[in-house]
């Protein structure tokens, strides 16, 4: 029975990767499991680039490395320094609606789309909802539903991945968010799925696909961590300062907030609760802290005339 739903789950990775392969293609590549096994796929269908993203001596760098060498394939490694990481966060930030958190580990996805040379971007993006990959899976008392975490996923793609490949004319492919994939995964339960370590079928299903044992043994290390974009933005971004408003009603605060937008994303972070703006303004030192403040309340003040 193993050996059959084995069988089908390999062979829907295998088609979904193929009918991807319509046009050359860049891999956004960490050296893991996920997207180490898609480019290993898609070699035998097309012409693929691999992007390897990350701070120096980053984790994703040298798993990339490695990986890409044990696959036999070229690797091109954008090696970037911390100032220029924290750059490359605000000019997304501008461009993108999204939490701290998901600029972080949205980054290297992000570089690898400014930089690739094929208008197909493949990513392992899904492997961790559908198989079960993240450590949260596998805490004491975890209460998990996988079909609920690949749903979200899905309303999040749009406005992140979906979102970056369309601002560099690019076409998104995300094999493991298949419906091949994602049913044939279903054929394994999920306690099947998370097991010990995470991705317990797709790492047996990328060894039968031909995946050297070490690349598809190898455990997670987010993106944010792997690459390093997390702590070139905490190691820059040391300043920054919390504070409320309060006006007359919800569609005020909304209205002001909404009209700051376009001239503070990327340096400040809004969320409107009932009438309150609660904004967090983030700075390398405290001399700009105080310019980003100044001018954001200066919008403030223009935006609350113009509701008047």
């Amino acid at each position: 029975m193993e050996d059959k739903r084995l069988k089908i789950l390999c062979n829907a990775i295998d088609l979904t990767v193929k009918e991807s392969c319509n046009n050359s293609i860049t891999v956004s590549f960490s050296g893991g499991i996920d997207s180490t096994l898609v480019a290993f796929l898609a070699k035998k269908y097309s012409d693929v680039e691999l992007i390897a993203v990350g701070t120096p001596e980053s984790h994703d760098l040298e798993a990339a490395k490695t990986a890409a060498k044990m696959i036999g394939m070229d690797l091109t490694v954008l090696e970037i320094e911390q100032n220029e990481m924290v750059s490359e966060g605000f000019k997304m930030q501008k461009e993108m609606n999204l939490t701290a958190i998901e600029v972080e580990f949205m980054l290297p996805f992000w570089i690898a789309a400014k930089n690739s040379k094929n208008p197909i971007l493949m990513c392992g993006q899904g492997a961790d909802e559908v198989f079960g990959g993240y450590a949260r899976f596998r805490k004491n008392n975890a209460v998990n539903n996988l079909s609920k975490e690949i749903e979200n996923l899905n309303k999040r793609l749009i406005d992140r991945e979906e979102r970056i490949t369309e601002i560099f004319n690019l076409k998104l492919s995300c094999p493991y968010l298949s419906e091949d994939v994602i049913r044939a995964a279903s054929l394994f339960s999920e306690e099947e799925r998370i097991g010990d370590i995470g991705k317990v079928p797709l790492r047996q299903a990328a060894k039968m696909l031909g995946l050297p044992k070490e690349i598809a043994d190898r455990k997670k290390k987010a993106a944010q961590y792997g690459s390093g974009s997390q702590k070139a933005i905490r190691n820059i971004i040391k300043h920054k300062i919390d504070f409320e408003m309060i006006f007359d009603s919800n569609h005020i605060a909304k209205s002001i907030a909404k009209s700051t937008e376009p001239e503070n994303k990327g340096w400040v972070e809004t969320n409107v609760v009932d009438n309150k703006i609660k904004a967090t303004i983030k700075a390398k030192n405290l001399g700009s802290l105080r310019e980003a403040t100044e001018d954001f309340m200066a919008c403030i003040s223009v935006a609350e005339k113009l509701t008047k």
